[in-house]
């Protein structure tokens, strides 16, 4: 099993209640969750990242991480991994924040939200800096890392990671998202409408699985050259189907 770096925290932290974390981001959401986002009324988007054996050095415990929450496609003549993220869109607020920076489904809402600060990456220490809670959530109230309920919906959300991901792919392809990005170089933020998102969610038991082709978009000059060099099929120039996020 791989230990997350969360298991050892030591920090202390107690939420202000002020609504930063609900403001200018993507919330990653579970197949049921996105499903219960959508029926609310509210988008949500599709983040894509590919990868193969060569993202990692031989062994490294990344490759299985991500490969358990990923589904394999066809890309060219070659096959690759693609892990879909779907996340709400809370920019630049979320829908369900009053005007008292409460959250108005607090009972209801996303793994995601009840895990932060908290990372659910193993991979990904909590830093504080990189948070958007004021200081003054730090140094104080129960230790992170000794909070079982925390640490059980960490591993209910990385199972769910697991579960998901080949539907996600399904999903995806019925929708004709199947540009990706590279893994670590960026990642392809697809917008589909509610609307649309929903019927093809909830059509998805009825769908055969496809043959759909993938194609990767990049921007860095010897990356191109090297998945070309594997026969992946590769996205050029801009599009207005996506917006590629360069890490």
């Amino acid at each position: 099993m791989i230990q997350s770096n969360n298991e050892t925290n030591d920090t202390r932290f107690a939420c202000v209640g002020c609504g930063a974390c609900c403001r200018g981001r993507f919330v990653p959401l579970t197949l049921n969750e996105t499903h219960a986002w959508l029926r609310r009324g509210h988008s949500v988007a599709v983040l894509l990242e590919a990868f193969d054996e060569t993202a990692w050095p031989q062994g490294a415990p990344e490759f299985d991480y991500n490969t358990l929450r990923s589904a394999p496609v066809t890309c060219g003549s070659a096959s690759l991994q693609v892990i879909a993220i779907f996340a709400a869109n809370v920019i630049p607020q979320c829908p369900n924040l009053g005007e008292d920076d409460l959250c108005s489904i607090y009972a209801e809402r996303p793994l995601v939200c009840r895990i932060y600060p908290m990372e659910i990456n193993p991979f990904i220490a909590l830093s504080p800096s990189s948070k958007d809670c004021p200081p003054e959530s730090w140094d104080q109230g129960a230790l992170l890392g000794s909070d079982r309920e925390l640490t059980n919906q960490i591993l209910q959300s990385r199972q769910a990671d697991r579960d998901d991901a080949q539907r996600k792919i399904q999903l995806c392809e019925a929708m004709g998202l199947t540009v990706a990005a590279w893994k670590g170089n960026g990642l392809t933020i697809h917008m589909p409408t509610s609307e649309a998102m929903l019927v093809a969610l909830e059509s998805l038991e009825a769908r055969d699985s496809s043959q759909s082709t993938w194609r990767i978009k990049a921007e860095d000059e010897d990356l191109l050259e090297a998945l070309e060099r594997r026969s992946y099929a590769l996205e050029g120039g801009a599009s207005t189907d996506f917006i590629f996020h360069q890490l």
